[in-house]
Order: C-alpha cells, then sequence, then structure tokens
C-alpha cells in the first residue's frame, strides 16, 4: 500500500491470481470431457456417469463455479462505464473475437476430427453463424451483458437482478432458448455478470478476507468436493444444468431428474456459494508468473480449444492411459498448467491486441467525426 503514489489505486491481485485458477480449470475441464468422452465413452448418453468416474466428479465440480466466477470478475471491472463509444467499443471487440473463434474452432474441429467423431456422428461439420455449443459462447455473451449493462445503467440494482433472475428461471421452459444466439447461456450467466457489475472490487476483496469467510470457504468447498467425489451419481445429472444451454424437458428426458426452475435455482444457489467460497480462499499478492498470466487469460481462451482438439486427435489422452494405467488421469489434469503457461506468452496475444486496437482506433475516428463531445 505504501508503494502506490497518491490518487492511484492499488492493483488488486486476488482478481488476477483467481483468473489463472480459473483459466486452468477452463483447459482441465475441456481436457477431462473429451477424455472421458472420446476414450471411454459415456455409457449411456451426455448425463451417464463415465467409466473414468473420477472426471465425471471433477466436471461437475468445476462448472459449477469457473464459468460463473470468472463471468462476475468480468463485470466488477466493467462498471462505470458511462461512454456509449466506449461500451460499443469493447462490445464490438467481443462480438469480432468470438467470430474469430468461431472460425478457429470449426477449422479445428475440421482438421482434427477424429475416428470417434466420424463414426458417431453424421461425418460433416456445419458452420452455425448464429448458433453453436462451442467455447466461443463467452464472447458473445460477454458482449450482450456490457451493452445490457449500459442501457439498465441508471435502473435499481436490485428490480434488474430480480428481473435477471427471474427470466433466467423461466428460460428453461421454452425449449427454444438453447444456442441460438448463445441466448441460453445469455439468460442463465447474466445474473452472475450484472452481480458483479454492481459491487465494488475492492470492497469484495476486503470482505472475502475476513477470517470467518475463509473458514465457510474451506467448509463449502469440502462438502462440495465429497458430493462430486464421494456421491457422483447424485450430482453428476446436474450437469446439464451447469452448462447453462439446456431446457427443463431436455434435461429431464434425458436424465431421472424432474426438472424445474427449482433445479436451475439450487445449482445457481450452489454456484454462487462455491464463487464466493473460491474468492474466500485466493490470495491477494503478486506471484511470481501466475498473477502475470492472471493478466492474459482472455488469449488462452481464444487459444486453448484447438490445442485440446490436437492432442486428442493425435492420441494424448490414449497414451497417458495406456503408458501410465495407475496415474494417467492426474498427468492429464496436470497438462493443463503447461497449456496455459505456453499460450500466456506474449505473442499469442498480439492477433487480438491488434483486433482490439483496430476496434478501439475506428472508434476513435467515429468520435472525431462525429459531435466531438
Amino acid at each position: 500500500m505504501n508503494d502506490v503514489k497518491s490518487g492511484e489505486k492499488k492493483r488488486l491481485y486476488l482478481y488476477d491470481n483467481l483468473k489463472f485458477l480459473l483459466i486452468v480449470l477452463v483447459v482441465l475441464g475441456h481436457l477431462i470431457d473429451d477424455s472421458t468422452v472420446k476414450l471411454f465413452g459415456d455409457g449411456g448418453g451426455e448425463t451417464g456417469v463415465p467409466q473414468a468416474k473420477v472426471f465425471s466428479g471433477a466436471f461437475v465440480f468445476l462448472y459449477a463455479f469457473h464459468m460463473p466466477l470468472f463471468l462476475f470478475i468480468s463485470g466488477l471491472f466493467n462498471r462505470g462505464h458511462d461512454d456509449g463509444r466506449k461500451v460499443l467499443g469493447k462490445t464490438l471487440g467481443f462480438v469480432v473475437i468470438g467470430m474469430l473463434m468461431k472460425c478457429l474452432n470449426y477449422w479445428s474441429q475440421v482438421r482434427f476430427q477424429t475416428d470417434f467423431d466420424k463414426e458417431n456422428s453424421d461425418g460433416e461439420i456445419f458452420f452455425d453463424l448464429l448458433g453453436g455449443d462451442g467455447v466461443y459462447w463467452y464472447m458473445f455473451a460477454m458482449a450482450a451483458f456490457m451493452g445490457l449493462c449500459y442501457l439498465l445503467r441508471n435502473s435499481r440494482p436490485w428490480a434488474v437482478l430480480t428481473a435477471a433472475m427471474v427470466t433466467a428461471l423461466a428460460a428453461g421452459y421454452d425449449p427454444s432458448v438453447g444456442d441460438e444466439y448463445e441466448l441460453s447461456r445469455i439468460v442463465v450467466f447474466f445474473p452472475f455478470y450484472y452481480c458483479g457489475y454492481v459491487l465494488d472490487p475492492e470492497k469484495v476483496a476486503d470482505f472475502v478476507k475476513k477470517w470467518y469467510v475463509r473458514v465457510l470457504s474451506l467448509g463449502v468447498i469440502g462438502i462440495w468436493t465429497y458430493f462430486c467425489f464421494g456421491k457422483t451419481k447424485l450430482v453428476y445429472p446436474l450437469r446439464m444444468l451447469l452448462t447453462g444451454r439446456n431446457s427443463y424437458f431436455s434435461i429431464s428426458e434425458a436424465t431421472d431428474m424432474d426438472c424445474t426452475f427449482l433445479s436451475r435455482l439450487l445449482v445457481m444457489g450452489i454456484s454462487a456459494l462455491l464463487c464466493l467460497a473460491v474468492l474466500g480462499i485466493g490470495l491477494d499478492v503478486k506471484i511470481p508468473l501466475i498473477t502475470k498470466c492472471g493478466s492474459r487469460t482472455l488469449q488462452v481462451y481464444f487459444w486453448h480449444r484447438t490445442i485440446v482438439y490436437m492432442l486428442t486427435y493425435y492420441g494424448y489422452q490414449a497414451y497417458l492411459a495406456k503408458a501410465f494405467p495407475e496415474r494417467w488421469e492426474l498427468y492429464l489434469a496436470l497438462t493443463a498448467i503447461p497449456i496455459v503457461l505456453v499460450l500466456c506468452i506474449k505473442i499469442f496475444g498480439v492477433p487480438l491486441d491488434m483486433v482490439l486496437k483496430g476496434i478501439r482506433g475506428r472508434n476513435d475516428i467515429i468520435k472525431e467525426n462525429g459531435n466531438g463531445k
């Protein structure tokens, strides 16, 4: 605190450190998802318990909080943007990056399509301009969230949050609210982003440092760990709810669960508790390498899915399972760390910086040629 000049805000390393953890978990989630499906089969469809049981528990464990918390942190640092042109520039930036990710994802799926994919699908991969279930959904959701928050900037937070929650709970009854325009995820995850948007990052950081919050955080994480890895069959049906893209009817049809708005409310409550718990165990100190990498998560997110497709295509998961039958799950999980560290190298962020700077420059030209405000 003493090395901060008067008038400057101290950088909150807590959030960079957490973003590093979260991006590792994002990569881990896609690594274990692909290996489980492609190596062993699901034994009952998407919601069946895979033969690699530890991955089933890990998937539910991670998806309960990693994207909600990512969006919450994003919301924390996007508040106070009242300049419509700046909001427009950032929104367009996310849309353009999302479209680039969609193109990269399509190319990766075609180029690295495995024999398993060919045998268990129609064999043809389509480019879906307006929808799709790829990782690019996050970019379009961010664009929508920024636009929505700007339009609702003068509204009462409690009213917006109430309406957002009601909409998220009701959306599950409409089967048409799905991957088209990424609408389902936008609706389901908006409350998490908005909670961050209306809160102050410093006050949140101060609150989660309290000793009783840290104690409760360890308890919440411990209980969730027990259920995910000790009672996997009990919690695994929640998988389709955690992704935020399925209707209640489709979930009920695919699982033994009678899915209603109460199911989603339960999952959102679990996610909120886990988000708070993970915040509570975070460290607000500068950690060599980790803190710096935590400030470069966008570029990791952009490229990581292609790396996972490549690893699966070249048989990396199968190799680990054959070479290390007793520990291959651990080695596969640890693979997420070097992937993140490599993709944090500055060169991987250059294309994204060029896109964002280009849009920002174009926005400045519009401003100069406009009304001068």
